[in-house]
């Protein structure tokens, strides 16, 4: 096998060609490199970015559920009122039969929780993160108001099947009662902020059950009163 010593350079033009085409050999790797790179993390952002926005698409759908429930809270509200007043002047009251449970709205934040850990968030622009996040700490806080509401209407099931309160009884379901609606409002400020940040991240509900529904297409919730007879087919709301 032949070795061929190198050329000497002759000259600064000989030195400088052969330095340009050095440079360039190495600049052109770099930028093949990094757009390999750049195609690959847009890829993975891409991915990232579908799962946690179909996670909030069926987070939406679940408080849109709950949403439409809100008729039949307030209600719920009105005559449990009723009944308490009633009883507190010694009147007659339609004894409570069975109270209808608030709309539990399966919330998750698996995969936004999941692509942050993995820094694959991290390639979305600010802004994004900054809006998914706010989306996010909305459905969280939701979520809490919605543990204290769901106790609270655990605690309010005791007045079922009461045709006569004592004057203890009816302060103690007062405070509940009071409670209850304050939790409400907490809950509806979350639903509103929810739909706020739906806006702006341009999403609309979709049921992870079945195919994408807007929010329009959710069935009205027929509302029972509380002195009706159970119904042992009716939703309770816990799916």
């Amino acid at each position: 096998m032949d070795v061929h010593k190198p050329k000497p350079w002759h000259g600064l033009r000989e030195f400088l060609k052969e330095y340009v085409i050095i440079v360039v050999g190495v600049l052109t790797a770099l930028g093949a490199e990094q757009a390999v790179q750049t195609l690959h993390e847009n890829r993975i952002a891409d991915e990232a970015r579908e799962s946690i926005r179909a996670e909030v698409r069926e987070n939406l759908f679940w408080l849109e559920r709950r949403a439409n429930h809100q008729p039949c809270v307030r209600q719920q509200f009105t005559e449990i009122g009723q009944v308490l007043d009633r009883a507190r002047h010694g009147q007659p009251y339609p004894t409570p039969r069975q109270l209808d449970r608030v709309f539990h709205a399966k919330l998750t934040s698996v995969r936004w929780e999941a692509n942050s850990q993995a820094g694959r968030a991290s390639l979305f622009s600010p802004v994004e993160q900054r809006n998914l996040g706010n989306m996010y700490y909305t459905t969280e806080q939701y979520a809490r108001a919605q543990d204290i509401e769901e106790d609270v209407w655990s605690k309010l099931d005791a007045i079922e099947g009461l045709d006569h309160l004592t004057p203890q009884e009816i302060d103690a379901f007062a405070m509940l009662l009071a409670e209850a609606r304050y939790q409400n409002v907490a809950v509806n400020l979350n639903l509103m902020r929810a739909r706020q940040w739906a806006t702006v991240l341009r999403l609309k509900p979709e049921n992870p059950t079945v195919t994408a529904v807007p929010t329009g297409a959710i069935a009205p919730v027929a509302c029972a009163s509380i002195s009706a007879a159970p119904d042992p087919a009716a939703d309770d709301g816990f799916h």
